[in-house]
C-alpha cells in the first residue's frame, strides 16, 4: 500500500493580506485610543466642573451667611463716623495697607458713603476690572454675638477717647488670643450724652493682653480705617467721653472684593480671587479663579414702596443704603483652574438674599 507523502506548504500571507490585517489592527487601536482619550476628557471635565461648582457653592454660602446677618445690632439709620477733620473714614485697609477699591493692592481704600456706617454698603463698580469688566464690592456690617463686650463697664480715662477702660468680673477675657480684642477690631459705643442717645465707632490699635481686667484699650489717632480722629467735630470717640451708661459691642465690617493674586500669594500671579476682609484685619482668600462679582439691590421705603432696583441701590438718585432690603448676587462667576481640550469649565451663580435685620422696625416703643 502506498502511503501519502507529507508535503509541507511553503505558502505565507500575501502582501495584500498583511496590509489588510495591518489596517484593521490600526483601526481597532485607533478606536480604542479615541475612546480612551474621550473618556479622559470626560473625566477631566467632570472632575474640574465638580471642583468649580464646590468652590462656587462655598463662596455663595459664605456670602449668604454674611448678607443675611447685615444690620444686626446696628442702629437703623447707621452710625455717623468721624468727620470735620479733613480725613474721610474708609474701609478695605488693614494695619499695613489698603486692598479694596479700583486700584487693588496699595490703593487708598474706599470711603464710607455719607461718612456713615450702614448695615449694607454697596460698592458699585468699585472693584478692579477683570477682562475689561468692572467688578463690584460689597460690605456687610453686623455685631459680634460671641464676645460679650457689653458685660464690661466702660470708662474714659482720657477725654479725647484715644484710650478707653473696660472693667468688670466678666467670663470672657478681652486678652484671649482667640476671641479677645485685637488691633483692627471695630467697637461700637452707645451712651447718653447731653440727654440724647449717642453712638461712636472706634478701631482698636493694639492687641489687648492679660487674662483679667480692668483693661485699658488703645484707640489711637489715624488708625488704618481713619475712624479714630480726636480732632473731628462730630462722630468720633471724643464726642461721647462725657456721656453716661456707655455700652460697647464689637462689630464686623466684612468686605468682599476681587483681587489679582501676586507672586507671593501662593497661587499663580494674575489669578483673580474672591477675598473676604473683616474690619481692619488682613484679607483672606475665599475662592480662586473668580472672573466676575456683581450685585444689584432692591431698596424700599417704610411703606413697602420700591425706591430702586439697581447696582448702586439708588445712591445716584439719593436713596440711602439704609433702605436696602434685598441683595441680588447678579454674577458670581468662577472657572476651572486648568484648561481642558475644549477650554475652561465655568459656572455662574445668581441668587437673591433678604437682609432680614434691615427690615426690622420696632413699632412698640
Amino acid at each position: 500500500m502506498l502511503k501519502p507523502s507529507l508535503r509541507h506548504s511553503q505558502n505565507g500571507f500575501t502582501l495584500v493580506e498583511l496590509l489588510v490585517s495591518l489596517g484593521i489592527g490600526l483601526l481597532v487601536v485607533g478606536a480604542a485610543v479615541s475612546i480612551f482619550s474621550k473618556a479622559l476628557d470626560v473625566t477631566f471635565a467632570a472632575q474640574h466642573q465638580s471642583e468649580v461648582q464646590q468652590d462656587a457653592r462655598a463662596a455663595s454660602n459664605l456670602l449668604h451667611q454674611d448678607i443675611s446677618m447685615a444690620g444686626a445690632g446696628i442702629p437703623p439709620g447707621g452710625v455717623l463716623l468721624a468727620s470735620g477733620a479733613g480725613k474721610a473714614p474708609r474701609y478695605g485697609c488693614d494695619q499695613v495697607q489698603c486692598y479694596a477699591g479700583p486700584q487693588g493692592n496699595n490703593g487708598t481704600g474706599v470711603a464710607f458713603p455719607n461718612t456713615r456706617l450702614y448695615g449694607i454698603i454697596p460698592g458699585f463698580q468699585q472693584g478692579i476690572p477683570i477682562n475689561g469688566q468692572k467688578t463690584d464690592i460689597i460690605t456687610l456690617v453686623y455685631s459680634d454675638s460671641q464676645l460679650q463686650l457689653s458685660c464690661y463697664a466702660v470708662n474714659f480715662p482720657v477725654p479725647d477717647g484715644t484710650q478707653i477702660g473696660f472693667s468688670g468680673n466678666c467670663p470672657q477675657s478681652l486678652g484671649d488670643q482667640a476671641s479677645g480684642l485685637k488691633a483692627g477690631d471695630l467697637v461700637l459705643f452707645q451712651n447718653t450724652t447731653a440727654g440724647n442717645t449717642a453712638y461712636a465707632v472706634g478701631e482698636v490699635t493694639a492687641d489687648v493682653v492679660g487674662n483679667a481686667g480692668p483693661y485699658v484699650v488703645n484707640f489711637a489717632n489715624n488708625d488704618s480705617m481713619l475712624v479714630n480722629q480726636a480732632a473731628a467735630t462730630s462722630g468720633d470717640l471724643a464726642q461721647i467721653t462725657g456721656g453716661v451708661n456707655t455700652v460697647a459691642s464689637r462689630i464686623y465690617v466684612i468686605t468682599y472684593y476681587l483681587d489679582l493674586c501676586t507672586a507671593a500669594c501662593g497661587s499663580p500671579a494674575g489669578i483673580p480671587r474672591l477675598m473676604r476682609m473683616v474690619s481692619g484685619h488682613p484679607p483672606q482668600p475665599v475662592a480662586d479663579n473668580v472672573l466676575n462679582l456683581q450685585f444689584t439691590y432692591d431698596a424700599y421705603d417704610q411703606n413697602g414702596n420700591l425706591l430702586a432696583a439697581s447696582g448702586d441701590a439708588g445712591a445716584s438718585v439719593g436713596v440711602s443704603p439704609n433702605s436696602i432690603r434685598n441683595i441680588n448676587i447678579a454674577h458670581l462667576t468662577l472657572r476651572t483652574s486648568q484648561r481642558g481640550r475644549n477650554g475652561y469649565q465655568g459656572t455662574d451663580i445668581q441668587t437673591s438674599i433678604s437682609a432680614r435685620n434691615m427690615s426690622f422696625q420696632n413699632r412698640y416703643q
